[in-house]
């Protein structure tokens, strides 16, 4: 009998989210109560494959967030193998979490939840992505504080891309970048600290041209991590993954390239302050 190492409420909760699972993701690969890898100390109660190259995991419990996969998340995050884990428990357990303190926390580090009622009626609470794609909302608030009302506003538009569609959330992100870009090279062919001959080159060359221009020699640190990032973020978006490990390396680049273009976002903004340029942004 599968799942008898569960209560026999809990059981019936492991059957119909199962049954959920696989009429939602497909019945590819199912596996119940066995590890996914060696590399990870968890066993799941069950996990199948999303596609070619995603596992869905689910850990059934009643108390909420349990230690099991509090441990487990630092080895799924590196895994190479996106993973996207989910705890499914009674709707009695999720309504009773006082003031769902431990439901804000699973949502917080990444986690999905499935509750089952008393009839069987299986709802995703709430739905998840890889945990090595995840960006909390506390980790994104704090990193766009210093930007202007209007950049926050872009970024948060792509940071909700970015949380059903990694790719395309990155693609945004950059597209921001360039934004200020072009607005910082418009002030200082403005300012005459750049020629006006700069406006009508490539990305990658009217960033050269702020980074040669002495007048902008204090931030060529900025504009240098700039034209790095232009670089490897279009490199990262425009090739699809051939397999398992390459979904999961680019998973874990775009999340870092996300990040990376707020972080640039306002060094490039503080450049537009100490030059007294203006900074208006326009996407889509």
């Amino acid at each position: 009998m599968v799942f008898d190492t569960l209560s026999e409420r809990l059981r019936q909760v492991a059957l119909h989210s199962l049954a959920f699972c696989r009429d939602r993701y497909g019945n590819n690969g199912v596996k119940i109560e066995e590890g996914i890898d060696d590399a990870i100390m968890w066993r799941p109660s069950y996990f199948l494959k999303l596609g070619k190259f995603k596992i869905v995991a689910v850990e059934v419990e009643d108390n909420l967030y349990p230690e099991t996969l509090k441990g487990a998340a630092h080895d799924i995050s590196h895994y190479d193998f996106p993973i996207s884990v989910y705890q499914a428990c009674t709707l009695e357990a999720f309504l009773g979490d006082p003031k769902h303190k431990k439901v804000a926390l699973l949502k917080k580090h990444g986690f999905g939840i499935i509750t089952v009622d008393d009839e069987g009626n299986t709802v995703v609470q709430h739905a998840c992505v890889p945990l090595a794609q995840h960006i909390s909302p506390d980790v994104f608030d704090s990193a766009i504080s210093e930007l202007s009302p209007q950049i926050k506003v872009a970024f948060r538009s792509a940071y909700t891309v970015y949380e059903t569609n990694e790719t395309q959330g990155l693609q945004e992100a950059g597209q921001i970048v360039e934004a200020i870009i072009s607005a910082i090279l418009t002030g200082a062919i403005k300012a005459g600290d750049v020629g006006a001959g700069a406006g009508g080159q490539t990305l990658a060359n009217r960033i050269d041209a702020m980074y040669a221009s002495q007048a902008l020699a204090g931030h060529r640190a900025a504009l240098g991590g700039t034209r790095e990032f232009v670089q490897e973020f279009r490199n990262t978006v425009s090739h699809p993954a051939k397999n398992a490990k390459q979904a999961a390396e680019k998973i874990r680049k775009c999340r870092r390239g996300f990040l990376e273009a707020i972080d640039l976002a306002v060094k490039l903004r503080l450049l537009a302050q100490a030059k007294g340029y203006k900074i208006k942004v326009h996407i889509g």
